[in-house]
């Protein structure tokens, strides 16, 4: 994978992107020298990095052009719900606005300017917009590549090629459409998967339930499933403002996922409900 990059700016010396380890260094070093964070992007990585800089006692201004953090990830009430928790520990969110470009004086990140003419001072920008998968050097490899690596239901490419994590997009055999995951548990499910069916020669479908979480202050969000944009959301167990409950997503009155906040126990009947739904199909 490789990350997503903004028109300009990324030669300045403060701008930063997280993919490796040698990156979250340079971040964390970065953190210790200046006060003022911009993150661009509030998907995961941009509002736990949030979540990060904050509990360091940093200024945190959070920029992205859709209405609420994590909407594509999770949905609108679960983003506006998102977005209450970060600005109550302090983040200056700037939703609904795009970056104009990034400032510099003398080789150095100064600020960055947004799409309502602000201009947002800073000692430190992280661009987190996301990724994008890395596959350019299997060019003319004879693959078929895509969005990823596109495999069947078993994980493979190609006789002997098998592909599986982030770059890989399959056929879920359960849902019945090509999903590609970028969550840490499907890389080491399906890097199981694919090696079981590379080497066993009994292939197997590869029909995880979907599974990913994160931490953000005192926080823990879970999910299980499949969180569908524009599916119907009701809230049980409690409701956002709550210290926990439990939001569950359906399509045409199916129950598609399930999402915990600081639910672990409580959102378990409805995975084992999903996992069953996923078995007999």
């Amino acid at each position: 994978m490789r990350p997503r990059l903004l028109p300009g700016g990324h030669h300045l010396d403060g701008v930063h992107v997280l993919r490796g380890h040698t990156d979250v260094v340079r971040l964390r070093a970065a953190f210790e020298t200046g006060r003022r964070v911009v993150i661009v992007g509030a998907g995961f990585l941009g509002m736990e990095v949030a979540a990060s800089a904050r509990r360091l006692g940093l200024d945190v201004t959070v920029v992205d052009p859709l209405a609420q953090p994590m909407m594509r990830q999770l949905g609108p009430e679960i983003g506006a719900a998102i977005a209450d928790l970060h600005r109550a520990h302090g983040v200056d969110l700037r939703t609904g606005v795009g970056v104009r470009e990034i400032r510099g004086e003398d080789d150095r990140v100064t600020g960055v300017a947004l799409s309502d003419g602000a201009v947002v001072p800073a000692d430190c920008v992280l661009v987190s917009i996301g990724a994008e998968p890395n596959v350019d050097w299997l060019g003319g490899s004879g693959l078929p590549l895509g969005d990823g690596v596109e495999c069947d239901e078993f994980c493979r490419a190609a006789p002997g090629v098998y592909a599986a994590g982030d770059v890989a997009s399959w056929i879920h055999p359960g849902y019945g459409r090509r999903m590609r995951l970028e969550h840490r548990m499907n890389a080491t499910e399906q890097g199981t998967a694919a090696a079981l069916n590379l080497l066993h020669g009994d292939e197997r479908p590869f029909s995880p339930l979907p599974y990913f979480w994160t931490d953000q202050y005192e926080v823990k969000i879970q999910a299980h499933g499949v969180l569908p944009e524009g599916g119907e959301v009701t809230f049980e167990k409690g409701s956002p403002g709550d210290e926990r409950f439990v939001a569950v997503y359906r399509v045409d009155g199916r129950v598609t996922g399930v999402l915990g906040w600081n639910a672990p126990a409580l959102i378990l009947p409805y995975r084992k409900q999903m996992l069953e739904a996923l078995a007999a199909r």
